[in-house]
C-alpha cells in the first residue's frame, strides 16, 4: 500500500513532508527545496525552487527562501532562485533572484542547461 495518494504525491514532496504536516505543529513552515546544486571547484552553491508557469508560490515558502538568501557562507558564492518553467524543455524559463527580486528570462533549453551547470551567468 502506498503512503500517499496521487494528489498527495503532487502536494507533498516527500513522505516525511506528509508526516510532518499531519503530526507536527502548524506554527512552522515546511517546504521541499527542489534543487540544491554545488560546484565544488568554484565553491558555488545554488538553491532553486521550481514552479510551473502560473503555479502559485505560498507566502511562507517565499519568506523562508528570502531568509535563507541572507545566510553568510564565507568563501562561497551562494544564490537562491525561483525558476518558473514547464517540462520537458524548460524553454523559456523565468528566473527570480530571491536576494534582489531581479527577474531574468532564458529563452532556450541549452542556455538554461548552461546556467544550471554554472557555465552561463544571468544577464
Amino acid at each position: 500500500m502506498d503512503y500517499r495518494t496521487i494528489k498527495e504525491k503532487i502536494y507533498y514532496g516527500s513522505d516525511l513532508n506528509k508526516f510532518v504536516n499531519k503530526n507536527c505543529s502548524k506554527e512552522q513552515t515546511v517546504i521541499n527545496i527542489d534543487l540544491l546544486i554545488y560546484k565544488r571547484s568554484e565553491k558555488h552553491i545554488r538553491i532553486i525552487e521550481s514552479k510551473h508557469i502560473g503555479e502559485r508560490m505560498h507566502y511562507s515558502q517565499k519568506e523562508i527562501l528570502k531568509i535563507l538568501s541572507t545566510a553568510i557562507l564565507p568563501n562561497y558564492k551562494y544564490e537562491i532562485f525561483i525558476v518558473e518553467g514547464n517540462p520537458p524543455d524548460y524553454a523559456p524559463v523565468k528566473i527570480v533572484d530571491i536576494t534582489d527580486n531581479k527577474i531574468y528570462t532564458i529563452k532556450n533549453k541549452n542556455d538554461f542547461i548552461n546556467w544550471l551547470e554554472f557555465k552561463k551567468e544571468l544577464a
